[in-house]
């Protein structure tokens, strides 16, 4: 039987397997999220951006605390590494190549959509209301902590 794959609810098939082929810059998809969302969403961009998130996360089945690092690698949203996981709460550290030339102000912006989908991923894994939160201390220290129950 053949699996299921983890962003197929999210785009079709055939362009998920011809982009993980393309070898594709990134300089358009860092345009989009640095100022496209900025100069549209304005002083909303970080609560629509992290609800929007939040929908996509609900799409993308999950079994585990670990099982978004993947697809979060095959988005591009960067290297997600599950650091720590207790009863209510699970952290995460996210790092991207791109991170280092953002600002603090737009990391904390942008990185909504980031802590929404992974709220959203493990809301529908558990079955449980699920918030995520933004912890910057530095460019090489981004952690997203996720709370549920």
């Amino acid at each position: 039987m053949k699996e299921t794959d983890q962003l197929s609810a999210l785009l079709p098939q055939q362009a998920i397997a011809y982009a993980e082929r393309m070898n594709m810059p990134y300089l358009g998809y860092h345009l989009l999220r640095e100022t496209l969302t900025n100069h549209l969403l304005g002083d909303s961009e970080s609560p629509i951006l992290y609800w929007l998130g939040k929908e996509i996360g609900e799409k993308i089945p999950i079994q585990s605390s670990a099982g978004i690092v993947l697809p979060f690698m095959r988005l591009g949203l960067g290297q997600l590494d599950l650091i720590e996981e207790t009863k209510l709460r699970i952290h995460y550290k996210l790092s991207h190549a791109i991170f280092p030339y953002m600002t603090d102000q737009r990391l904390s912006r942008s990185l909504s959509l980031e802590c929404g989908i992974i709220a959203g991923a493990i809301e529908r894994w558990r079955g449980q209301e699920t918030t995520a939160e933004l912890v910057l201390e530095g460019k090489s220290d981004i952690r997203i902590i996720a709370s549920h129950g």
